[in-house]
């Protein structure tokens, strides 16, 4: 008979069924367990716009939100506190229940080091239970007018319209998007401008398992970098269809840009670098697999002072004429 080790003082514990629950133990839920462990300062909000309402607090699902821009709100606002700064860099989390119904344009100045994610189906779909987020055919989906950082979107789709992007920013820094869908919805049939425009700084974004393209008509920009840097970015395992895939304009200052494993099926370009000259376009171009009248144009003529920037091992078809492009500078 094998004896057993001594229990000492203490006595075992017994889990009586519907009626104990995992924070009666010492080590449940109650003690070391939730978002992302006890004695955070971080929280969450709730958001359904079918049974939230503006006039809840976004604690729960039974006291949810029924809008995006409620809950940024109400973290921004939280943020705050109790320290009176922001200088905490806290993180919160907004959990988006998909329905069938697309949420309302959000417009706010900023928001920061906020995990967004979308509860339901896949974003890329475009039915019922997807976290949509659109503009309507009147306002951009999701705009930002002042620098915001530290922020995660996780599967959510964002639906521009017309002459309205789906996500359109000034400064983002050290941003995510995972899973998530950049394009148009049925609210207008014209063409469409720009999946993600930013017109100022950005640095350290991650665009991975995205979908940038409609339904519905030709998405003119995937990945639009048109103000005055980007930086430390990695774009991979995407799928860009519509005129030019990524674009990269005059004057942007492009610094350790890395483009690779996407697949592009555009018009016009798959990848547009428009920033030549020292110090600019060092991008590194690789493993794409690019569809396209011109699979990959560095207009500008690369960095022709550090001659870093490379293009290598990408599988294009420039206008019906198959090819594997090994061109790089090193």
């Amino acid at each position: 008979m094998t004896a057993k080790a001594p229990m000492g003082n203490a006595r075992p514990f017994r889990m009586i069924a519907g009626v104990s629950t995992l924070s009666d133990l010492a080590d449940g839920a109650g003690a070391n367990w939730g978002y992302p462990g006890a004695g955070y300062g971080g929280k969450q909000y709730f958001v359904n716009n079918i049974t939230g309402a503006s006039t809840n607090d976004g604690s729960d699902w039974q006291h949810a939100f029924a809008q995006v821009d409620e809950a940024i709100a109400a973290s921004e606002a939280y943020r705050v506190l109790p320290s009176g700064t922001t200088g905490d860099y806290i993180r919160n989390q907004i959990f988006i229940q998909g329905t069938g119904t697309a949420y309302e344009v959000v417009a706010v100045a900023t928001v920061n080091m906020t995990d967004f994610i979308g509860i339901g189906a896949f974003a890329w779909g475009n039915g019922t239970g997807v976290a949509q987020i659109s503009g309507l055919g009147a306002a951009h989906a999701f705009a930002l007018s002042a620098t915001a950082r530290g922020n995660n979107f996780y599967n959510i789709r964002f639906d521009g319209s017309g002459a309205y992007n789906a996500f359109d920013c000034a400064n983002l820094l050290r941003t995510t998007f995972v899973d998530c869908f950049f394009g148009g919805d049925a609210i207008t049939n014209s063409s469409l401008t720009t999946g993600f425009y930013t017109d100022g700084d950005c640095g350290g974004l991650l665009f991975k398992h995205c979908f940038f393209g409609s339904d519905w008509a030709e998405l003119t920009t995937g990945i639009n970098f048109a103000g005055a840097s980007v930086g430390m970015t990695e774009i991979r395992d995407c799928i860009f269809v519509g005129g030019t895939g990524i674009h990269i304009g005059s004057g942007n200052l492009d610094n350790q840009t890395v483009i690779r494993d996407n697949v592009m099926q555009c018009t016009a370009h798959g990848i547009l670098t428009e920033n030549g000259g020292a110090g600019y376009d060092r991008s590194i171009i690789v493993n794409n697999y690019i569809i396209s009248a011109d699979a990959i144009h560095r207009a500008g003529g690369g960095d022709t002072n550090s001659g870093d920037d490379a293009s290598i091992f990408n599988h294009v078809n420039n206008g019906g004429t198959a090819a594997e492009e090994h061109t790089y500078t090193v």
